[in-house]
């Protein structure tokens, strides 16, 4: 089927684009105008979390329609966006009780970042505005989150609209050179933002945000508990809030409802998206912790002046509430069993020449592929192992999600498998099996 001419896909316009075209998708597959079937295993954009067919969606969107779409909640209230927000603080931990909902993760980290300076300016500490972040993070495309992310290959050409907002090094214990222990080490690269407050100086930095499990710069990189534990610390010090990115992570990815669970750690800020709607709808929100909203409720009476067009609207609210009701315990459980069980299908790649991590947390695998296993070291970018692998995999009838930069912004290969916490353990069986085959081919091209 050809392409339109007038759709402007991030490569052009006017461009035929060598991508299937899909027509219909259910469970986890999606099924291309030639009929052909492909193996969901990234989830779209590790969004899809229930897969394809969530039953009773249909009905929710009717009933929604049947009643109101749209409304301003600048002006006015509804059920729907009410209903959600309880839903969500009884999910997040601790006092994490008052949801902002906006419409993407990118909008969501945004009103973070302007929330921290926000509620410092009205407890009287307005100098605090710097927002700091990790190398090889990703928390979005707008350029305040893009300011924050530390993913070189997306910053680059928009570096002079960016804030300079510092970055530390990332949380990556695969390329950890720290001394110690794994916990010593956790420690070690936390205190990494302690030394950036003072250089910064503490008087400035308003909030400190982080990927509890890196997503698609280092796919399922996670530290030893201590790390996080440690951040909290500091920043509970130096008055500094810390924003916990679950746009990827949240809603059963890596096992518990949130990542921040694997740490027992609270942050101030709980950013979610993705999941929250599994793709049925966009929608996104900021959790925060009740001490902060109260700010606005008790300060100087001024309200926090932020918002979108859609944010909250009656109809992405009332898919997102009922999306949210499928997160069962069963549905986790079940999540967790098919990550278990694609780790142990991929185990013959555990050892792969061409494979120098092998990453798993719930329903999120990362493979790192170095040209080199002893010494850890990365391909040349130029040989573009990530997207080989990728095209492998698609001709074997499977959709997995590649990266790359992940050792310095420019060099590091990865492959990342998020597939439905849903999926069946048959298709699981497939997705090792093109994955595996797909290395193999590979490395074999490469000289591995």
């Amino acid at each position: 089927m050809r392409h339109s001419e007038h759709l402007f896909y991030k490569w052009g316009a006017g461009i035929e684009p060598d991508i299937p075209q899909v027509e219909r998708a259910y469970d986890e597959f999606l099924v291309t105008t030639d009929g052909t079937e492909i193996i969901d295993a990234a989830s779209g954009a590790a969004v899809v979390n229930l897969g394809h067919s969530v039953d009773g969606v249909e009905d929710a969107i009717g009933r929604q329609l049947d009643s109101v779409s749209y409304l301003s909640l600048s002006h006015f209230s509804h059920d729907a966006p009410e209903r959600l927000a309880d839903q969500l603080a009884a999910l997040a931990p601790g006092d994490l009780d008052a949801a902002f909902l906006v419409n993407s993760g990118s909008e969501a980290n945004e009103m973070a970042f302007k929330l921290a300076r926000a509620y410092h300016r009205e407890n009287g500490r307005p100098e605090k505005a710097t927002v700091i972040s990790r190398w090889q993070s990703y928390h979005g495309a707008t350029l305040g989150a893009l300011s924050a992310t530390g993913n070189t290959g997306r910053r680059t050409a928009f570096k002079p609209l960016l804030k300079e907002w510092p970055h530390i090094p990332p949380a990556y214990p695969y390329r950890w050179e720290y001394e110690g222990s794994p916990r010593e080490q956790a420690i070690a690269a936390a205190r990494e933002l302690e030394t950036a407050i003072r250089q910064e100086g503490p008087e400035t930095v308003a909030a400190f945000v982080a990927e509890p499990i890196a997503g698609a710069s280092i796919p399922a990189a996670a530290p030893h508990p201590a790390y996080f534990r440690e951040v909290r610390r500091i920043c509970d010090e130096y008055d500094v809030l810390f924003i916990a990115d679950e746009v990827m992570t949240g809603f059963g990815r890596t096992g518990p409802t949130f990542a921040v669970e694997h740490f027992d750690v609270v942050p101030d800020v709980l950013v979610v998206g993705k999941g929250l709607s599994a793709g049925y709808t966009p929608i996104s929100a900021a959790i925060v912790k009740d001490e902060i909203a109260a700010t606005f409720q008790n300060g100087s009476g001024s309200a926090f002046l932020h918002g979108h067009t859609f944010g909250g609207n009656p109809l992405s609210a009332a898919i997102a509430s009922h999306v949210v009701d499928q997160y069962t315990d069963e549905v986790l459980a079940t999540g967790r069993a098919r990550g278990d069980l694609l780790a142990s299908a991929l185990e013959p790649l555990r050892d792969h020449p061409m494979v120098g991590d092998f990453r798993h947390v719930g329903s999120m695998l990362g493979l790192e592929f170095v040209a080199d296993r002893e010494t850890k070291r990365p391909f040349d970018p130029e040989l573009r192992v990530y997207d080989r692998v990728y095209e492998e995999a698609l001709r074997r009838g499977v959709y997995t999600y590649p990266g790359h930069g992940s050792v310095d912004g420019l060099a590091g290969d990865h492959l990342m498998l998020t597939p439905p916490l849903t999926i069946s353990e048959s298709s699981v069986e497939r997705v090792a099996r093109a994955v595996v085959e797909s290395v193999e081919v590979v490395s074999d091209q490469v000289g591995t």
